[in-house]
């Protein structure tokens, strides 16, 4: 029987749809997305001729990357579950052609974030249920205490103020010295966090759930729009939170209400980036907006053209 092949973006990170970097696979649509047997690419999209948008493939591996993160300079770090190790690049849109360099850390590895070069976080877990976070300062890697369970998303304001979510509703922040563990209202998987401020965050959940914490503590404000299925990224941006509902769209906070409404329904969006633009992976294709009304998008389908009649796996 022939392999139906497909492909799926996702983790999208830079300022701007044109200063992005973000991750792809390529697998077997039955099978799904397997070590060893799909492909997983960093590639990026930057300025073409006149206003046009170039995508380019930089690295690709038969392994599994899980995320990646474009700090302010440029350099991007990529999170591996195969090779236990953040791959890393000074300058991917500045000077693609300087080499990567992979950080060995000694743990599987399903996530990776930072504040700038000289703070960056990563942290997975064993099959043996082992925890670990690491800390990047800029010149070497270092072992962190782990939060209580096992983490999924992080995001922050300063190095002494993080918060970590993950499985079972965990909910810790970092104060620089250990973790403290919050109480959240759902034991569901929390699959992405925003800090707005030290007294706004939010969460979403793996069956739905949109939650809003405080310094007095988290509650649930919204449900996605379908019961049970995933809300997979959320982001403060323009005075506005956004969410990122999968195959259902980008959605919206409508004002202060305890309520979503859909504001892209065509737009795939798993993943926001929104430090100057709001950035939005999607599974075909990138997109931004810089004002939250009118959206580009770039890289569609470059994956599934980039690699046309190459076997699969083999890079």
């Amino acid at each position: 029987m022939a392999v139906r092949i497909t492909t799926d973006y996702y983790s999208a990170s830079g300022p701007t749809l044109d200063a992005c970097a973000f991750l792809g696979q390529r697998y077997d649509e039955e099978r799904g997305y397997k070590p060893f047997e799909g492909e997983c690419w960093l590639m990026s999209i930057r300025p073409g001729d006149g206003t046009d948008l170039r995508a380019m493939s930089h690295l690709g591996s038969t392994g599994w990357f899980t995320r990646l993160w474009r700090s302010p300079s440029g350099a991007v770090f990529i999170s591996s579950t195969t090779d236990s190790a953040v791959i890393f690049h000074p300058d991917l849109h500045g000077d693609p052609d300087l080499e990567f360099e992979t950080m060995k850390l000694g743990a599987p590895l399903n996530g990776v974030w930072g504040l700038d070069d000289n703070f960056v976080l990563a942290w997975g877990s064993t099959f043996e249920g082992a925890r670990h976070v690491f800390r990047y300062d800029g010149k070497k890697w270092k072992e962190l205490p782990a939060p209580e369970f096992e983490v999924r998303a992080m995001h922050g304001l300063a190095p002494d103020f993080v918060y970590a979510v993950g499985v079972g509703g965990g909910v810790a922040r970092w104060n620089g010295k250990a973790w403290k563990t919050f109480p959240a209202p759902t034991d569901e998987v929390l699959n992405s966090v925003f800090v707005a401020d030290e007294d706004e965050l939010y969460a979403t959940g793996g069956a739905g759930s949109l939650l809003e914490g405080s310094a007095h503590g988290w509650g649930r404000i919204a449900e996605g729009p379908v019961p049970g299925m995933p809300l997979l990224g959320v982001a403060k941006w323009k005075k506005g939170l956004w969410v990122a509902a999968g195959q259902f769209g980008l959605f919206k906070r409508v004002g202060s209400q305890n309520k979503i409404e859909c504001i892209k329904p065509n737009l795939g969006a798993v993943d926001l980036d929104a430090r100057k633009n709001l950035v939005i992976s999607c599974r075909d294709k990138i997109a931004e907006s810089a004002d939250g009304k009118a959206f580009s998008s770039g890289g569609r389908e470059f994956l599934m053209r980039r690699r046309e009649g190459k076997k699969l796996g083999k890079l």
